[in-house]
C-alpha cells in the first residue's frame, strides 16, 4: 500500500510540474537541455559529450533511452519523464534503506520526502538532480560496489558529485573533523574568490567550470547577500536548527542528520553573496535531502509532526492551484485558465 502510494505521489508531482512554463527566458536550462535533446533524435550522436568535457553522458543516454522507447516527444512529455526518472529514484531510496523502520516511521518519513522534494529541481537543474538522486543511494548503500557504482552514476550525470559524496561520506564517519574542515575551506574560498578569480581571468589556473558558473553569479545577477534570501525558507531552516537541539538518547540517526544540517546551513548561508548560487551548490540537501532530515528531527514529536505536515501541504496546494507565480499549467491550458482566473468571490 505504502509502495503504491509513494509511486502515485511520484507520478502525480511529475504530471504537476511538467506542466510548468518552459522557454520563457535564456535561463530557463531546459532550454539547452532541449537543444541536446533534439540533436540527439536527428542522428547527431556527438552531443551525447556535450557537457563536463564529455564525461557527463549521462542525460544525453537518457534522451537516447527515451526516444528508443517513445519516439520523439513534446517539451512537456521530456519534462515528465525527466522529473519522474529522479522522483522515483527517490521513492525507492526510501522503501529500500527504511524497510526496518516501523511502519508508521516509514509512511510519515515518505510523507516528508515528498512534500519538500523539488520537483521543479530536476526540470530545470536536471543534471545536478540526477546525480543528487544516485548520490543518496550512494551515502545509505553498505556494500562497497553498488556504492561506488551509484557515484559513478552520479558522476556521469555531474561531475561534482565526486568530491561531494566523498565530503558526505567522510562526513558520516568523522563527522567534527569534516564540519571544520568544510567551514575553514569554504570561508578561505569565498574570501579569497576575487584573486581566484583574477588569477583564472590572466591563465594562471586551468579552466574550471565552477569557476565560470561563480563568475557569472557574481557579473551577470547583480552580486548582492539578498537576492538568494528566501525568508520563509530561512525560518524553516530556524525551526529545524531548534528541533535538532533536542537530542534524543540513543537516536543515532538524528545525530548524524544533525552534522549534516549543519554543512548544509553553512554551506547555503557562506555562498549567499553569489547571488542564486547557495541554492545550486546545496541542491542536494534543499531538494532532496531536506524532507529527510525534517522528519528525523521532528520524528519524536508526532503530534506537532501531523499539524505541521498537513499546515505545509495546504499552503503547497495553494501555491500549485490558485498562484500564477508558480508558473504550473502552461501545458494543460483548460485547467490552466480555470485555476489562474477562478474567481473565489
Amino acid at each position: 500500500m505504502l509502495s503504491l502510494l509513494g509511486l502515485n505521489i511520484a507520478v502525480s508531482g511529475s504530471l504537476i510540474w511538467a506542466s510548468r512554463v518552459y522557454f520563457d527566458s535564456d535561463s530557463d536550462d531546459f532550454l539547452r537541455y532541449y537543444d541536446t535533446y533534439e540533436c540527439l533524435i536527428k542522428g547527431h550522436f556527438d552531443a551525447l559529450f556535450t557537457y563536463g568535457g564529455g564525461f557527463e553522458i549521462g542525460l544525453p543516454l537518457f534522451y537516447v533511452l527515451l526516444d528508443c522507447v517513445w519516439g520523439a516527444l513534446r517539451p512537456s512529455e521530456i519534462l515528465f519523464f525527466t522529473i519522474l526518472f529522479p522522483s522515483v529514484l527517490v521513492f525507492v531510496w526510501v522503501v529500500r534503506y527504511m524497510g526496518d523502520w516501523r511502519a508508521q516511521d516509514r509512511a510519515l518519513c515518505l510523507f516528508f520526502v515528498f512534500l519538500f522534494f523539488n520537483f521543479y529541481a530536476p526540470s530545470q537543474w536536471s543534471r545536478q538532480s540526477f546525480a543528487c538522486a544516485f548520490i543518496l543511494f550512494a551515502l545509505k548503500e553498505e556494500k562497497f560496489f553498488w556504492k561506488y557504482l551509484f557515484v559513478v552514476c552520479a558522476s556521469l550525470f555531474h561531475l561534482t558529485s565526486i568530491p561531494i559524496f566523498f565530503i558526505l561520506e567522510s562526513l558520516k564517519k568523522y563527522p567534527k573533523i569534516t564540519l571544520a574542515f568544510v567551514v575553514l575551506g569554504s570561508l578561505s574560498f569565498v574570501f579569497a574568490f576575487e584573486f581566484i578569480l583574477m588569477a583564472y581571468k590572466v591563465g594562471f589556473i586551468p579552466h574550471l567550470g565552477i569557476l565560470n558558473k561563480l563568475n557569472y553569479y557574481t557579473l551577470y545577477q547583480e552580486r548582492g547577500i539578498f537576492m538568494d534570501l528566501d525568508f520563509s525558507f530561512l525560518f524553516l531552516l530556524f525551526c529545524m536548527g531548534v528541533l535538532f537541539c533536542f537530542p534524543t538518547p540513543k537516536d543515532f540517526i538524528k545525530r548524524e542528520q544533525t552534522y549534516f544540517f549543519l554543512v548544509f546551513v553553512w554551506l547555503y548561508v557562506v555562498f549567499l553573496p553569489f547571488s542564486y548560487a547557495s541554492n545550486r551548490l546545496t541542491l542536494v540537501f534543499n531538494s532532496f535531502l531536506l524532507g529527510y532530515m525534517f522528519f528525523v528531527a521532528i520524528r519524536n514529536f508526532s503530534i506537532v509532526a501531523y499539524g505541521v505536515g498537513f499546515l505545509i501541504l495546504l499552503a503547497k496546494f495553494a501555491y500549485y492551484f490558485f498562484s500564477p507565480y508558480s508558473g504550473l499549467w502552461y501545458s494543460y491550458p483548460l485547467m490552466g485558465k480555470f485555476l489562474y482566473y477562478f474567481d473565489l468571490h
